[in-house]
């Protein structure tokens, strides 16, 4: 008797379950098997009151297609409001401004649409043409300067190319160095990086010499430049 009665103190469809018991019994059965499982007791009520938002313990499955499912009709939803909002003011489209296009303004762009004397200097940088560029210092003339013209701006800053510069000094014994600035050397890595262009003098008479350089590139400021002539096309 007491083997039939622990067995219907197990028995979940006796009169006499202990759910103890059953809780730590190793002969418990369950009458059905492939019953849902939840949590809680408040779980099961949710779940009785609203069969499609309560879902059991390991059925994942079904709360990812639940989430796509809300997901596709978050989509649908805001798809509906963004074409009814295109329809509501579609009469209005015409009374709005128009955009104007944002463009990046810079030297090289503003070439293209350049007039008055530097469209000229704008020909000599599409044409490729060579220029003689006449130089200032803060007395008078310097020397030129002859370059293929790169690209420039309105104060007539240049960037030049195969550069040619001639221009007068006085002779070494008349020259006057600074004494901070002395005789600069050629050494070091920033001259293996750019070597110091080699200058060649040639004595004119009375004490004044004729220097020339050749420089690959050049940057020259308009405050410096006197006159632009073509030299060759």
């Amino acid at each position: 008797m007491s083997g039939s009665s622990s067995d219907s103190e197990i028995s979940a469809c006796s009169s006499k379950f202990d759910p103890v018991k059953a809780l730590y019994s190793d002969k418990l059965k369950l009458p059905a098997a492939d019953a849902p499982l939840y949590e809680n007791i408040q779980q099961f009520e949710d779940a009785v009151k609203k069969q499609n938002d309560i879902i059991p313990v390991g059925q994942g499955h079904l709360v990812k297609l639940r989430e796509e499912e809300k997901l596709r009709k978050k989509l649908e939803e805001k798809q509906q409001l963004e074409e009814k909002n295109k329809q509501r003011f579609a009469k209005y489209e015409a009374l709005l401004p128009a955009k104007r296009e944002m463009r990046v303004r810079n030297v090289l762009t503003r070439i293209e649409y350049i007039e008055g004397p530097l469209a000229a200097l704008k020909d000599c940088v599409e044409q490729r043409v060579r220029v003689k560029i006449i130089t200032r210092n803060a007395t008078g003339i310097r020397g030129y300067l002859q370059a293929n013209v790169i690209a420039f701006d309105k104060q007539w800053n240049l960037a030049l190319t195969d550069v040619l510069e001639v221009w007068k000094r006085k002779g070494p014994r008349k020259r006057k160095v600074p004494p901070g600035l002395g005789t600069p050397v050629g050494k070091g890595m920033a001259a293996a990086i750019s070597p110091i262009p080699v200058v060649t003098e040639k004595p004119l008479g009375g004490g004044i010499w004729e220097c020339s350089r050749h420089i690959p590139q050049l940057m020259v400021r308009g405050e410096h430049i006197v006159l632009i002539n073509i030299v060759e096309r």
